[in-house]
């Protein structure tokens, strides 16, 4: 009988390129894999080398980041983590390299194929990585096929269409924005709705966490963007100014601002101490469709329906 796993991927990098693998762990989550990533397991008060251990037992597939930092960094631990994926008899488990720069790979692990993704064309080698991470049936007529991620859970139906959603960072719960006004917070361990957020008037058009997870931010048709505790479901701001609906909204990484895109064009950077709009960005000549903050908070990113993605100094 095969190995039951909770994790099909288990990601291994040196913290200097948390934010590229970090995009890595979401686009394999998002289609439909069970990745552990650090920030999205490991907990306040946690004891993380245990956590990584356990990690390792529990994860089918292996995926080692390699760059100038991991292998500055100890070697030693990281090829003793690679042993188990990387026994030949072990046929559950599997390794898999990926480059993140063209640093030189040495040692024991200079013998696999890797995953090219510091080339310029990252699309085929994402492919290639998501059918190396994908469960691996095995039947007389076909050794070794690759199956397709299952459904895991359905989502409870309260009859109206969904239109926004988001995965809280440790993986464990959801948002969801509708067309009934609604905010809901799901539980994805059992697929049922634990919270509505009431306040808005019309559909709710996007949705995000807070860094921290304490908090909810939505925007709505009704041209508002509130903010909401998830705890306590209360509605804490409401940020009114848009003269459209709001198609877009995130979070600042310190939380202490909040940008929104809307209907009317425009961008608007809004100051969370005070709930005043700071700043209007204008440019874009259709819908703004969706905003984000750039890490060191500098910078805004915005798409829009006139067919362009624009770069914003917010300073």
């Amino acid at each position: 009988m095969d190995e039951e796993f909770l994790y099909d991927v288990f990601l291994s990098y040196s913290s200097r390129d948390k934010s590229e693998v970090l995009a890595i762990a979401q686009r394999l989550r998002a289609d439909g894999l069970r990745v552990w990533f650090d920030d999205w397991v490991i907990r306040p008060g946690d004891n993380i080398p245990a956590k990584i251990e356990e990690g390792l037992s529990q994860s089918r597939v292996l995926v080692l980041c390699l760059s100038r930092e991991a292998m500055q960094s100890d070697w030693v631990r990281l090829e003793r983590q690679t042993i188990l994926f990387r026994d030949p008899m072990n046929k559950q488990r599997r390794f898999v390299p990926v480059r993140l720069d063209d640093v030189e790979v040495k040692g024991s692990l200079e013998q696999f194929s890797y995953i090219a993704w510091h080339k310029g064309n990252r699309a085929p080698e994402y492919i290639k990585l998501l059918e190396a991470c994908q469960p691996v049936v095995q039947s007389p007529e076909n050794p070794e096929v690759a199956m397709p991620p299952k459904e895991v859970l359905q989502f409870e139906d309260y009859g109206g269409s969904v239109y926004s959603y988001a995965f809280s960072r440790d993986g464990r719960c959801a948002l969801t924005g509708s067309r009934d006004a609604g905010v809901r917070l799901w539980h994805l361990a059992t697929g049922r709705c634990s919270r509505l957020f009431e306040g808005h008037t019309k559909p709710v058009e996007c949705v995000a966490w807070s860094p921290d997870q304490v908090y909810a931010l939505s925007g709505s048709d009704d041209r508002t963007v509130r903010v909401w505790e998830i705890e306590t479901g209360l509605c804490v701001q409401k940020l009114a100014g848009h003269t459209n609906d709001v198609w877009g909204a995130s979070w600042s990484p310190d939380q202490c601002y909040v940008s929104s895109g809307s209907g009317d064009r425009t961008i608007r950077v809004w100051d969370l101490s005070t709930g005043n709009c700071t700043r209007v960005l204008e440019g874009h000549t259709d819908y703004v469709a969706s905003v984000e903050w750039s890490a060191d908070q500098s910078q805004l990113l915005s798409c829009s329906e006139d067919g362009s993605v624009r770069v914003w100094e917010i300073d």
